[in-house]
Protein backbone atom coordinates (compact mmCIF):
# COMPACT_ATOMS: atom_id res chain seq x y z
CA UNK A 1 0.00 0.00 0.00
CA UNK A 2 2.35 2.01 1.06
CA UNK A 3 4.53 1.86 -2.16
CA UNK A 4 1.45 1.94 -4.32
CA UNK A 5 1.10 5.32 -2.79
CA UNK A 6 4.58 6.53 -3.14
CA UNK A 7 4.40 5.98 -6.90
CA UNK A 8 1.02 7.69 -7.60
CA UNK A 9 2.54 10.59 -5.52
CA UNK A 10 5.64 10.52 -8.27
CA UNK A 11 3.10 10.10 -11.20
CA UNK A 12 0.95 13.07 -10.32
CA UNK A 13 4.25 15.41 -9.65
CA UNK A 14 5.51 14.73 -13.33
CA UNK A 15 1.96 14.89 -14.33
CA UNK A 16 2.08 18.69 -12.84
CA UNK A 17 5.23 19.61 -14.28
CA UNK A 18 4.82 18.15 -17.83
CA UNK A 19 1.34 20.46 -17.72
CA UNK A 20 3.06 23.65 -16.63
CA UNK A 21 1.47 23.69 -13.17
CA UNK A 22 4.62 23.68 -11.85
CA UNK A 23 8.60 24.90 -12.83
CA UNK A 24 11.93 22.87 -11.60
CA UNK A 25 11.16 21.73 -8.55
CA UNK A 26 8.27 23.66 -7.66
CA UNK A 27 5.57 22.94 -5.74
CA UNK A 28 5.20 19.46 -3.61
CA UNK A 29 2.57 16.30 -3.67
CA UNK A 30 1.97 14.48 -0.44
CA UNK A 31 -0.78 11.40 0.41
CA UNK A 32 -2.12 10.23 3.90
CA UNK A 33 -0.11 7.33 5.38
CA UNK A 34 -1.17 4.57 7.50
CA UNK A 35 -1.29 5.86 11.26
CA UNK A 36 -2.79 8.35 13.09
CA UNK A 37 -0.03 11.43 12.18
CA UNK A 38 1.51 10.16 8.97
CA UNK A 39 1.76 11.35 5.39
CA UNK A 40 4.36 10.38 2.51
CA UNK A 41 5.30 13.78 0.66
CA UNK A 42 7.80 14.99 -2.13
CA UNK A 43 11.33 15.95 -1.45
CA UNK A 44 12.71 18.92 -1.96
CA UNK A 45 14.99 20.11 -4.70
CA UNK A 46 14.59 16.53 -6.65
CA UNK A 47 13.75 17.39 -10.23
CA UNK A 48 10.54 15.73 -11.05
CA UNK A 49 11.64 14.33 -13.94
CA UNK A 50 14.13 12.34 -11.93
CA UNK A 51 12.02 11.34 -9.21
CA UNK A 52 11.31 7.98 -8.01
CA UNK A 53 8.92 6.39 -5.38
CA UNK A 54 11.97 5.57 -3.22
CA UNK A 55 12.59 9.46 -3.03
CA UNK A 56 9.35 9.81 -1.00
CA UNK A 57 9.14 10.64 2.21
CA UNK A 58 7.69 9.81 5.11
CA UNK A 59 7.23 11.84 8.02
CA UNK A 60 4.84 13.30 10.63
CA UNK A 61 1.91 15.75 10.97
CA UNK A 62 4.58 18.35 12.20
CA UNK A 63 7.66 17.10 10.06
CA UNK A 64 9.79 15.12 12.50
CA UNK A 65 11.47 12.10 9.76
CA UNK A 66 9.75 8.61 9.49
CA UNK A 67 11.20 6.76 6.98
CA UNK A 68 13.19 8.00 3.58
CA UNK A 69 16.94 9.42 3.76
CA UNK A 70 15.56 12.93 1.37
CA UNK A 71 14.56 16.22 2.70
CA UNK A 72 10.90 16.78 3.26
CA UNK A 73 9.10 19.52 1.08
CA UNK A 74 9.61 22.96 2.89
CA UNK A 75 5.52 22.99 2.74
CA UNK A 76 5.32 19.94 4.73
CA UNK A 77 3.47 21.99 8.00
CA UNK A 78 1.02 23.09 5.57
CA UNK A 79 0.07 20.07 4.49
CA UNK A 80 0.45 18.23 7.67
CA UNK A 81 -2.19 21.06 8.78
CA UNK A 82 -4.44 19.93 6.34
CA UNK A 83 -4.58 16.25 7.20
CA UNK A 84 -4.58 17.03 11.27
CA UNK A 85 -7.75 19.37 10.19
CA UNK A 86 -9.43 17.15 7.72
CA UNK A 87 -9.32 13.55 8.46
CA UNK A 88 -11.09 12.67 5.50
CA UNK A 89 -8.63 14.55 2.87
CA UNK A 90 -6.39 11.39 1.83
CA UNK A 91 -4.06 13.59 -0.88
CA UNK A 92 -2.52 17.41 -1.06
CA UNK A 93 -1.11 19.26 -3.81
CA UNK A 94 0.32 22.70 -3.95
CA UNK A 95 1.50 23.75 -7.37
CA UNK A 96 1.39 27.41 -9.29
CA UNK A 97 -0.45 27.07 -12.13
CA UNK A 98 -0.50 31.08 -13.67
CA UNK A 99 -4.04 31.74 -14.19
CA UNK A 100 -4.58 30.68 -10.52
CA UNK A 101 -1.37 32.25 -9.35
CA UNK A 102 -2.12 35.37 -10.90
CA UNK A 103 -5.57 35.79 -9.29
CA UNK A 104 -3.64 35.09 -6.29
CA UNK A 105 -0.76 38.08 -6.32
CA UNK A 106 -4.74 40.20 -6.98
CA UNK A 107 -5.76 38.85 -3.83
CA UNK A 108 -8.86 38.12 -5.44
CA UNK A 109 -11.15 34.56 -5.17
CA UNK A 110 -12.87 32.80 -7.67
CA UNK A 111 -16.57 33.41 -7.12
CA UNK A 112 -19.02 30.86 -7.82
CA UNK A 113 -19.92 31.26 -11.12
CA UNK A 114 -20.26 27.47 -13.13
CA UNK A 115 -22.17 24.62 -11.48
CA UNK A 116 -18.94 22.55 -11.53
CA UNK A 117 -17.15 24.58 -9.09
CA UNK A 118 -19.57 24.50 -6.46
CA UNK A 119 -20.31 20.64 -6.72
CA UNK A 120 -16.83 19.74 -7.09
CA UNK A 121 -15.00 22.35 -4.91
CA UNK A 122 -17.15 23.23 -2.70
CA UNK A 123 -18.26 27.08 -3.46
CA UNK A 124 -15.73 30.24 -4.17
CA UNK A 125 -12.54 29.70 -4.36
CA UNK A 126 -10.74 31.48 -1.30
CA UNK A 127 -7.83 33.64 -0.93
CA UNK A 128 -5.64 33.18 2.17
CA UNK A 129 -4.38 35.85 4.35
CA UNK A 130 -0.24 36.19 2.88
CA UNK A 131 2.59 34.68 5.11
CA UNK A 132 5.77 33.72 4.13
CA UNK A 133 6.29 30.57 2.29
CA UNK A 134 6.97 27.53 4.47
CA UNK A 135 6.04 29.37 7.54
CA UNK A 136 3.38 27.83 10.45
CA UNK A 137 1.38 30.93 9.68
CA UNK A 138 0.95 30.24 5.81
CA UNK A 139 0.02 26.73 6.94
CA UNK A 140 -2.82 28.59 9.45
CA UNK A 141 -3.61 30.68 6.58
CA UNK A 142 -4.49 28.38 4.05
CA UNK A 143 -6.05 26.17 6.29
CA UNK A 144 -8.64 28.81 7.44
CA UNK A 145 -9.02 29.78 4.46
CA UNK A 146 -9.52 26.40 2.73
CA UNK A 147 -12.14 25.44 5.25
CA UNK A 148 -14.58 22.69 3.73
CA UNK A 149 -13.50 23.02 0.57
CA UNK A 150 -11.30 21.55 -1.65
CA UNK A 151 -9.39 24.20 -2.67
CA UNK A 152 -7.87 27.69 -1.70
CA UNK A 153 -5.92 30.18 -3.55
CA UNK A 154 -2.20 31.20 -1.35
CA UNK A 155 -1.71 35.19 -2.11
CA UNK A 156 1.24 35.59 -3.68
CA UNK A 157 2.15 31.77 -4.17
CA UNK A 158 0.06 29.54 -5.62
CA UNK A 159 -2.77 26.48 -5.05
CA UNK A 160 -3.55 23.69 -2.62
CA UNK A 161 -5.83 21.54 -3.19
CA UNK A 162 -7.33 18.11 -1.52
CA UNK A 163 -8.33 14.82 -2.65
CA UNK A 164 -9.15 11.35 -1.85
CA UNK A 165 -5.88 10.53 -3.67
CA UNK A 166 -3.16 12.28 -5.21
CA UNK A 167 -4.70 11.81 -9.23
CA UNK A 168 -8.11 13.67 -7.32
CA UNK A 169 -6.31 16.45 -5.79
CA UNK A 170 -4.43 16.89 -9.06
CA UNK A 171 -7.63 17.38 -11.10
CA UNK A 172 -8.84 19.74 -8.20
CA UNK A 173 -5.67 21.79 -9.28
CA UNK A 174 -6.43 21.73 -13.17
CA UNK A 175 -9.99 23.01 -12.22
CA UNK A 176 -9.15 25.79 -10.20
CA UNK A 177 -6.53 26.54 -12.83
CA UNK A 178 -9.22 26.04 -15.86
CA UNK A 179 -11.91 28.46 -13.18
CA UNK A 180 -9.54 31.00 -13.05
CA UNK A 181 -8.67 31.61 -16.85
CA UNK A 182 -12.25 31.67 -17.61
CA UNK A 183 -12.98 34.29 -14.97
CA UNK A 184 -9.71 36.26 -15.74
CA UNK A 185 -11.11 36.50 -19.19
CA UNK A 186 -14.93 37.28 -18.16
CA UNK A 187 -14.40 39.97 -15.63
CA UNK A 188 -12.69 41.77 -17.92
CA UNK A 189 -15.61 42.88 -18.92
CA UNK A 190 -18.66 44.41 -17.58
CA UNK A 191 -21.39 41.54 -17.80
CA UNK A 192 -19.53 38.66 -15.84
CA UNK A 193 -22.05 37.07 -13.57
CA UNK A 194 -22.03 34.86 -10.72
CA UNK A 195 -24.84 31.91 -10.17
CA UNK A 196 -27.55 32.79 -8.31
CA UNK A 197 -27.61 32.55 -4.48
CA UNK A 198 -29.92 29.99 -4.49
CA UNK A 199 -28.59 27.71 -6.53
CA UNK A 200 -25.25 28.20 -4.77
CA UNK A 201 -26.38 26.84 -1.72
CA UNK A 202 -28.27 23.92 -3.71
CA UNK A 203 -25.06 22.83 -4.91
CA UNK A 204 -23.71 23.39 -1.73
CA UNK A 205 -25.78 20.73 -0.38
CA UNK A 206 -24.89 18.49 -3.14
CA UNK A 207 -21.11 19.07 -2.55
CA UNK A 208 -21.55 18.14 1.24
CA UNK A 209 -23.54 14.95 0.33
CA UNK A 210 -20.78 13.71 -1.74
CA UNK A 211 -18.02 14.61 0.53
CA UNK A 212 -20.04 12.64 2.92
CA UNK A 213 -20.12 9.60 1.10
CA UNK A 214 -16.98 9.67 -0.08
CA UNK A 215 -15.42 10.35 3.40
CA UNK A 216 -14.02 13.91 3.32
Amino acid sequence: MASDLRQAIVEVARAMFNEGLVMGSAGNVSARAEGDNAMHITPTRVPYPDLAADDIVTITFDGDPIEGDGIPSSESLMHGAVYAARPGVRAVVHAHPVHASAMAVRRQAIPAFVDEQVVYLGGAVEVSAYAPAASEELAANALAALGQRRAVLLANHGTLTVGKDPEDALEMTRLTERLAQIWLVASSGADAMLLPADIVDSEIELYRMMQNEGGM
